[in-house]
Parts: structure tokens; C-alpha cells; sequence
């Protein structure tokens, strides 16, 4: 047998959303985002379109969580202290995103002083610690002024998005050297103009193939303009994988899991480095072909440029089986593992799977995982939330797989624990935690837990047990 030992030049740390942990959402000249106000809409509700009673899976969801993410962990007004617990854990990286609300209130307008001060503060906070930023522009937080002109399916987004990114890497990009273009486009375009699942809650195949094109398109826009200025860094993107295995031996289900695989993760990856939508899915998949915006080739074919690594976000697996009556012609079946009080099952040899798959089909591109985390109920117990020996085995286990990868030969440069502290998430609020660190949302008392303790032997000595 062998040690799990991660290089020295490898980054390991932590990573938080500005929406989810910053707070202050009305402060310091920042405008509304549209996770914000539908938050705000919806509170203790069903979002809008849902069905109640429906029994497609795809129209299935929890009410909105009552609690509003007015405070996130409070991380605005203590970006200080947290960075300096991110020195004691002994991290040398920390992934985070810009708030578009806070740098260009108006999206498109008007540069916000105060806005780009705070992040300064933070860049340089992180330095001085030698703690390396990793900066997302877009984490699912569009302005919510942008959103009333249409969003996403907008033609002008590419343009708006160009223009925010420039502001950005012209502020930050002396001192930045990694950056993200977008944060899990599948769930920002695909769930929330395609099935009506997330933010903004529209829903139908047109939109959603539509909404994808331009996010692409503005990904390509903002990588042209980062790779123009010549400051020395690399830009990416963050895509969900899924890991999808075919339920059955037959070769059926084997079909039926790359179509899968190409729709979640194919669909983003393939044209940020190959300048193509998955060509599987289009031949065979009539809901996806008869749905594809007008030209689209030729505005790939007129923006392409190929970005320099691939950041991957990794939770989960699943099975599927052929099934002629769906539009992948797919259908997911249920797992073979199970993880008590999970909200996400976790399946570890499956980031082995994903991290082998792009080695394969990627040209062994460069690769950071982006986010990997364990979700846990909040039981408003920190005694007992600080003890959670779940979390230990979950870094444990997913770190030895980032080990057998690197030993595989995979181009894996780094690994970002979600999150960093318990923070607003998305529809759930404060019902689900995450973090290292455990915060009381409405007053920001922090403790640290078990699992910071462990994870901070690791990244110290560079050694997984």
C-alpha cells in the first residue's frame, strides 16, 4: 500500500458564494439579486410554477425555506477574522465569488466604489496571508434590475457580461491569477429557464436552450477580453458533474448514461474547450435539436476561444436505464448507496470516475475541484453540529480519490471543500449546513468543528489518513 499524499504546489482549501455568505445585501450602495428576491417572494412558499401533488420528479420540490439571506454568515462584515481562520487551518487557497450587485448595482451602469473596495480588502487580506483567491464572477446572483430586462434570454447578456468582467479583471486581475467565468450554468440556465426549478422560475425547452446559449456565449466573450489584458493568470469555468452509470449491463443503458453525462456536463464542457455542442445529443434527442437557437453554430463558431482549465463541482452519482418515453431517451433509477440524513448522498469512488472521464475525453486539461461538501440538517445544536464525524470521513474518503487520480496521471491541480462556513444555501437557507465552521445565523457566533480540526492536519502537512 501507499500513502495519500498530495503534492507541495497542490491548493487545498475552502470556498464560499458572495450571495450565500456575505450579508449585507442593502448596504454600502448594492442592489437586489434575483436569489435575494425571490427569496424574499417566496418565503415558506412553493416556488412559482410549482404543482403541488405532481408526480414527475422534475416538478417535485420543498417549499422555500422561511429564513431571508439578509445576513449569509456575516462574512462582510467579518471577511477579517474568517480569513485569518482560513491561515490557522493552514489552507493556502480560498474560492469565492463577486457580487455583480455590489460592483455594478445597475448591471450595466455606474462602477460602485465601495464595491470594489471590499473586495480589494479581501484579495489583499488573503495575500497577505498567502492564501491564493480563486475568483468566480458569477455565482447565480444576477442583478435583479438585469433580470427584469429579460436575463438570460436577453441577447444582450453576452455584452452585459463582457462589460462586468472587464470592470472586474481590471480591479482585481494585478492580484488574481485564477478566475471562473460561471458557477454550475446547467442549474442557473437549464433549472431555472428550462424546468422551472430554480431562480427565475421560468420553464420550457426553447428558453432554456436559449439561456444556456447566451451564458456560453457571454463565457466566451469574458475569456477573450481576460486573455486581451494580458495579466498573466488563467480563466476557466465551473460545470456540475454528475457521476452516471448505466443501471443494467446492456449496452442500451450504457447509451442511455453518456446521453446523460453529455446533457449535464458535455453540454457546458464541450464547447468551452472544443467550440461544439454534443453532437450524440443532437442527432438523437429530438427535444434538444428541435429547441437549439437559430445559428447557433456560427455564434460559437464567431466567439470560440478555449479557456485553460476546468473547475468541477462534484456531489453525487447516479444510475440510469434506457427509456424510450423520456427526452433523453433516460431515466434515472435509484441508487445502489444510501447516506442517512443526507441531503446528498455521497458516493466518493464516483469523483475517481469523473476526474478519469475528463483525463479521457479532455485532452487531460487542468482541473481544480471546485466544490465538494457535506450537507447536514441543522438540528440547532452546535454542541452536537460541531461533532460530526460524517464530515471527517467525507473529506477522508473524497481526498484519498483526489490521491488515486493524481497517481492515475489526472491534471488535478487543487481541491475546495463547500464551504467554508455555514452560510445561506440557495432554496433550503439555514436548514442545510455545510460548512467547517459552524455559525449561528442570527448572531454570527462561530465555532470551529471536528471536521476544520481535521481538515487543517491535512492541508498542514499535505497527507491524507
Amino acid at each position: 500500500m501507499f500513502g495519500f499524499k498530495l503534492g507541495k504546489d497542490f491548493l487545498i482549501g475552502t470556498g464560499n458564494s458572495a450571495f450565500q455568505s456575505e450579508g449585507a445585501w442593502d448596504r454600502d450602495g448594492k442592489s437586489e439579486n434575483i436569489m435575494e428576491h425571490y427569496a424574499k417572494a417566496y418565503a415558506g412558499k412553493y416556488a412559482a410554477g410549482y404543482v403541488p401533488g405532481t408526480v414527475d420528479i422534475t416538478r417535485r420540490m420543498k417549499p422555500y425555506s422561511e429564513d431571508l439571506p439578509d445576513r449569509g454568515c456575516f462574512f462582510y462584515d467579518n471577511y477579517e477574522s474568517y480569513i485569518e481562520d482560513m491561515a490557522k487551518t493552514g489552507q493556502n487557497t480560498y474560492r469565492f465569488s463577486l457580487s455583480w450587485c455590489r460592483i455594478i448595482p445597475t448591471g450595466v451602469g455606474e462602477v460602485n466604489p465601495k464595491g470594489i473596495a471590499f473586495y480589494n480588502k479581501v484579495i489583499d487580506k488573503l495575500l497577505e496571508h498567502h492564501i491564493t483567491p480563486f475568483v468566480d464572477l458569477y455565482h447565480w446572483d444576477l442583478p435583479q434590475c438585469l433580470m427584469e430586462q429579460g436575463g438570460f434570454l436577453n441577447p444582450e447578456f453576452p455584452a452585459w457580461f463582457e462589460t462586468y468582467a472587464r470592470v472586474c479583471f481590471g480591479a482585481f486581475g494585478d492580484r488574481v491569477k485564477l478566475w471562473s467565468t460561471f458557477n454550475e450554468s446547467d442549474i442557473a440556465a437549464t433549472s431555472g429557464y428550462g424546468t422551472n426549478r430554480f431562480p427565475p422560475f421560468r420553464e420550457g425547452n426553447r428558453e432554456g436552450q436559449l439561456a444556456g446559449h447566451h451564458v456560453i456565449i457571454a463565457h466566451f466573450r469574458a475569456v477573450r477580453v481576460y486573455k486581451s489584458m494580458g495579466l498573466g493568470g488563467k480563466i476557466g469555468a465551473v460545470n456540475c458533474f454528475t457521476s452516471i452509470t448505466p443501471a443494467r449491463m446492456k449496452e442500451e443503458d450504457l447509451g442511455a448514461a453518456e446521453r446523460q453525462t453529455n446533457r449535464r456536463f458535455d453540454w457546458w464542457t464541450q464547447p468551452m474547450l472544443e467550440g461544439t455542442y454534443p453532437q450524440r445529443l443532437l442527432r438523437e434527442c429530438a427535444y434538444v435539436r428541435d429547441n437549439m437557437p437559430e445559428n447557433y453554430q456560427e455564434d460559437l463558431d464567431k466567439w470560440f476561444v478555449p479557456m485553460d482549465f476546468l473547475g468541477v463541482n462534484y456531489y453525487i452519482c447516479n444510475r440510469t436505464q434506457y427509456d424510450p418515453s423520456k427526452p433523453l431517451l433516460a431515466s434515472y433509477v435509484e441508487n445502489f448507496y444510501s447516506s442517512p440524513d443526507q441531503q446528498f448522498a455521497p458516493y466518493p469512488p464516483g469523483l475517481l470516475d469523473v476526474l478519469i472521464y475528463i483525463k479521457e475525453r479532455y485532452h487531460n486539461i487542468e482541473v481544480y475541484i471546485t466544490e465538494n461538501g457535506c450537507a447536514m440538517p441543522n438540528i440547532h445544536d452546535p454542541e452536537a453540529e460541531c461533532d460530526d464525524p460524517e464530515r471527517i470521513t467525507y473529506l477522508r474518503e473524497h481526498l484519498r480519490m483526489c490521491v488515486r487520480a493524481l497517481r492515475a496521471g489526472c491534471n488535478l491541480k487543487g481541491y475546495y471543500y463547500w464551504n467554508d462556513a455555514d452560510s445561506y444555501e440557495e432554496l433550503d437557507g439555514y436548514r442545510l449546513r455545510f460548512g467547517l465552521t459552524w455559525v449561528d445565523n442570527k448572531t454570527g457566533e462561530r465555532r470551529w468543528k471536528k471536521s476544520r480540526y481535521y481538515f487543517s492536519e491535512i492541508c498542514k502537512t499535505h497527507m491524507v489518513d
